[in-house]
């Protein structure tokens, strides 16, 4: 992996999230040599509802007035922090060694050209899956104990009984077994559900310690028609772009819920629709689209078995000293020339 430079150690920080003092001030107490340079943003602007999964041009629109002072801060760093990166950045950054992600999805970095011969990658994953696997079995509760409709009589005052089905017994699909994908297995099982998980590394005899059986990618339909609700934990590749297509939602239980809290790019929506007008599927939860913001005009905002939410499944109270916390241990790993944490498989997600 790629070791700290002997002289000064540029760390600019793109998310202004961490422009504070404090954060700056923990930065630098790592090791003298480090300089940690705030990547100038337009005041006022709330970057994390910004969708970070395609570049963008340089400068943005809403930091315009600072495209001369961030050219300088990317052409100075020799480590960057990001949730958003600009369409050429090893252009604008060419003494670029090391990205961390605020996120878990790096595919934005993957598409703006940065190669893994020159640049060591590191993401947030973990940080968010407490939070998320939290929002994914609330979502399954909603639905199955029949919450909305409950509130829905409430607000009319009409008396009526919506009596919903039991948890445990249940048996969940898990499509991704990372850090947020096991974490709801855990929380599932708990529950007492039964957990079926798909993980691409899988090979015959792998055995895992959160879900009750393991399937590789070319068993995906087979898992799937076997789950009451299927949760999709995966990351963004050109492998999984539209895994659930419409033969994998007809492989699926009928009457079963789908949970798409990974990315929009790995669920076919126009046959998503479809299964859940023709009521093959009894709901789906989404966090995530093909397009973010998801358009006025989608008709998933008008069908009644959809629970929408706007890219929101992690919970934000803690989640930036989180990621800090992770950045600045590897930081210093990073400058003791010591293995990083978090490093991602460049090669399956698309770097050249």
């Amino acid at each position: 992996m790629s070791t700290a430079s002997d002289g000064p150690i540029a760390v600019c920080l793109g998310f202004p999230g961490f422009h504070s003092q404090r954060y700056v001030e923990r930065l630098t107490a790592i090791d003298p040599r480090i300089e940690a340079i705030r990547l100038p943003a337009g005041s006022g602007v709330a970057w994390a509802d910004i969708p970070a999964g395609e570049p963008h041009e340089e400068p943005p629109a809403c930091a315009i007035e600072f495209g001369d002072e961030r050219r300088l801060a990317f052409a100075r760093a020799e480590v960057l922090i990001a949730l958003h990166t600009p369409e050429n950045l090893m252009e604008l950054a060419p003494k670029l060694r090391w990205i961390q992600g605020v996120g878990a999805g790096m595919e934005q970095f993957a598409r703006a050209g940065v190669t893994r011969d020159h640049v060591v990658v590191t993401n947030a994953s973990g940080i968010s899956a407490a939070s998320m696997a939290e929002f994914v079995i609330g979502r399954l509760l909603q639905i199955w104990k029949r919450f909305r409709e409950a509130e829905q009589y409430q607000r009319s005052h009409e008396y009526v009984r919506t009596y919903g089905r039991t948890f445990a017994g249940s048996t969940l699909g898990i499509v991704g077994l990372g850090n947020i994908g096991c974490a709801v297995a855990e929380r599932a099982r708990a529950l007492g559900a039964r957990v079926l998980g798909l993980k691409r590394s899988t090979r015959p005899g792998t055995r895992s310690d959160v879900a009750d059986a393991l399937f590789g990618p070319d068993q995906l339909h087979e898992m799937l028609s076997q789950c009451d609700a299927v949760i999709i934990a995966a990351p963004a590749s050109s492998e999984t772009f539209h895994l659930i297509d419409a033969k994998a939602l007809a492989a699926m239980r009928p009457g079963a819920v789908l949970v798409n809290v990974a990315r929009g790019s790995l669920v076919d929506e126009s046959a998503l629709v479809e299964a859940l007008e023709t009521e093959h599927l009894s709901a789906a939860a989404l966090d995530v689209f093909t397009q973010e913001p998801l358009p006025p005009d989608s008709p998933l905002w008008d069908l009644p078995t959809v629970y929408l939410s706007a890219h929101s499944s992690v919970s934000v109270d803690r989640y930036l000293d989180d990621v800090f916390d992770l950045f600045a241990d590897n930081l210093a790993r990073y400058v003791a020339g010591e293995p990083l944490r978090n490093l991602i498989d460049m090669e399956t997600l698309g770097f050249r």
